[in-house]
């Protein structure tokens, strides 16, 4: 188990795709992190940075946060 970069609670690892880390949450559902936004890392962002990620992800893909989702 991994945590969930947004909340912090225990979060299963999803399989790798591309330039992203995928993430199950039981607060936030199933959710991929692109690679770059680890490294920008904002504390206090994530919230809002995934439902920009929702609100653009089609209806059969997971929500990808990107980088200027911050």
């Amino acid at each position: 188990m991994d945590n969930c970069p947004i909340c912090g609670a225990e979060a299963e690892r999803l399989p790798k795709t591309g330039d992203s880390e995928g993430f199950d949450c039981s607060r936030h559902g199933k959710f991929k992190v692109a690679d770059s936004v680890f490294a920008i890392e904002t504390n206090g962002r994530w919230e809002s940075a995934l439902v920009k990620a929702k609100a653009r992800a089609k209806v059969d893909e997971l929500p990808l946060i990107m980088t200027y989702d911050f």
